[in-house]
């Protein structure tokens, strides 16, 4: 049990190890060579990448697919709580996983209470383990060729050294989480480590899902329900407020006007008469030559987030595109956006342009892309 610590003094932490009492070294002479070696482990292990272990997937995604599929931690809240995840970032990680077909929802809380855990299950499509299996081989390829550089017999000391780091850290951030609550995101901390009834993390047949439709053209109250949606993500995870709101209420009731051109088109996707999601197609854009569109108001619903609604709205406005005959389109969105950037790279965008802005208050990186009908174009996405 340690019964002193402290910083810039002599440390003694006494704790009962076989019987005898152990004196640590000094704190101070220990906490900068540990920061300099976890810093260079993050670098190394690539998790300042926006992709992860040799896959398309950003870091969050890859560690929530091992966790569904090697480990079947298959509970919304389960995950929440073994990966140290917030909810709100989770459900941005869960619904790339489900854009990219590499996790399908298994059972679902329609609508869980304020305060009540979201017990939503996730299982492995074909896809997914095929993914997974391609990044345990990258790892542990890593981890192989790492130990065949290190000196000989090392290899059982850094388990050990690993181990015990990471459970210090762990007991570290419990206790500190216990006495300051508002230092961590707030994510169940007692949960099972396996989810129940396990499916050998492959696709289970799922629930039918809520009929979704997608209608062209204009529908009353398209404007509003656009402009609630994009408000209700964008506010609560930017805090973009009236310029934003302002703007794209301009922007999006000036297109509303123009439907009835022929090159110019919006789609909803409805359920049980609700719009729950949108995207439109500018043909007349300023600036741009008359072969030349730009999506726009592409959003949607988070609560029928994982239902594929997304892909239907891009696969209608994709449709569009090449029965008119454009020649190019082009999109903005956000480098932190990896779920929707996921699926616009699947309908053939590509990275054409990327800038740093402030123009809606919080600065972000706006990355621009582009798509053309003979696939050339873009730039590479990484280096």
């Amino acid at each position: 049990m340690t019964k002193e610590w402290g910083l810039g003094k002599r440390v003694v932490c006494v704790y009962q190890s076989r019987g005898a009492e152990t004196e640590t070294e000094n704190l101070k002479d220990l906490i900068l060579p540990l920061r300099d070696a976890s810093r260079k482990l993050v670098r190394e292990w690539g998790f300042l990448r926006p992709r992860l272990a040799g896959s398309a997937l950003s870091p969050a995604a890859v560690h929530c697919l091992i966790e569904i599929g090697d480990h079947n931690v298959r509970v919304f809240s389960h995950l929440c709580a073994e990966l140290k995840m917030s909810p709100s970032h989770l459900r941005r990680t869960v619904a790339e996983l489900v854009a990219r077909d590499h996790i399908t929802v298994e059972s679902r809380e329609k609508h869980p209470s304020a305060g009540e855990q979201d017990n939503t299950i996730y299982c492995l499509t074909l896809a997914g383990a095929k993914t997974l299996g391609e990044i345990n081989t990258y790892a542990e390829t890593q981890v192989a060729q790492a130990l065949a550089t290190a000196p000989p017999g090392t290899g059982t000391a850094l388990i050990t050294a690993f181990r015990v780091y990471a459970a210090a850290l762990e007991v570290s951030r419990r206790d500190s989480t216990a006495t300051s609550p508002g230092l961590l995101p707030s994510t169940p901390e007692q949960t099972p480590r396996a989810s129940p009834e396990p499916t050998l993390g492959l696709r289970s047949p799922p629930p039918p899902a809520a009929a979704v439709t997608i209608v062209p053209g204009y529908l009353p109250g398209i404007l509003g329900r656009l402009l609630e949606m994009h408000m209700a993500y964008y506010s609560r995870e930017y805090n973009w407020g009236s310029v934003f709101e302002a703007g794209l209420g301009a922007a999006m009731s000036n297109l509303l006007t123009r439907l009835d051109h022929p090159r110019t088109q919006a789609w909803s996707a409805v359920q049980g008469g609700r719009i729950v999601g949108t995207v439109a197609i500018d043909g007349q854009y300023p600036g741009y030559d008359p072969d030349v569109a730009r999506v726009r108001a592409f959003i949607v619903d988070e609560s029928t987030r994982g239902l594929g609604v997304g892909r239907k709205l891009m696969a209608a406005a994709m449709q569009f595109l090449r029965d008119v005959g454009f020649r190019e389109c082009r999109l903005s969105t956000m480098r932190s956006l990896t779920v929707a950037r996921a699926m616009y790279e699947k309908e053939g965008f590509r990275i054409f342009s990327e800038t740093w802005t402030n123009r809606f208050g919080n600065g972000h990186m706006e990355m621009e892309y582009l798509w053309r009908r003979d696939g050339g174009g873009g730039l590479e996405a990484e280096a």
